[in-house]
C-alpha cells in the first residue's frame, strides 16, 4: 500500500508524492510553500486609526518592508486589535489599503539575557 496523506484544501486522501490534488485539483506544493514564513509583530498607523498586528513574512522575503512594497494592494494583520483613546478592541483578521498607511512600526523586542535583566533590576532598586 503507498503512503498517503490529507489534501490541505478538500481533505481528500491523497499520494504522498502527489502535487496536484485528484480530486480538487489544487496545487498542493503552492500551499506548503505559502506557509513557511513567520509572522511578526507590527503598529499600523492609517489616516484616523491605529492596529497592533501580525504580519506574515514569507520565507522568500526577508524584511517587513519588503512585504509593505511589494506590489498587492492590501496589507494583512492577524491577531489584530485597534487602539482607542479608553481601550483596545480585538478585530481578529484586517486588511488595510497601504494607499492609507501612515506608518509601520515593529513591536517585537530582542529576548533579553539574564545579565541585562538583573542590571535592570539593580538600576530600579538602587536607592
Amino acid at each position: 500500500m503507498e503512503p498517503e496523506k490529507q489534501c490541505p484544501f478538500c481533505g481528500e486522501t491523497i499520494r504522498t508524492e502527489a502535487i496536484v490534488c485528484k480530486h480538487c485539483h489544487k496545487n498542493i506544493m503552492s500551499a506548503t510553500q505559502q506557509k513557511e514564513g513567520k509572522f511578526v509583530k507590527v503598529r499600523v498607523k492609517t489616516r484616523d486609526k491605529v492596529y497592533h498586528g501580525d504580519i506574515f513574512i514569507p520565507h522568500y522575503l526577508h524584511r517587513v518592508s519588503d512585504v509593505i512594497n511589494d506590489v498587492r494592494p492590501f496589507l494583512s494583520l492577524a491577531n489584530t486589535s485597534e487602539q482607542t483613546k479608553a481601550s483596545e478592541i480585538y478585530i481578529g483578521f484586517l486588511a488595510v489599503n497601504k494607499a492609507v498607511i501612515e506608518w509601520v512600526r515593529l513591536l517585537e523586542e530582542k529576548p533579553k539575557s539574564e545579565k541585562e535583566d538583573q542590571v535592570s533590576y539593580e538600576i530600579y532598586t538602587s536607592s
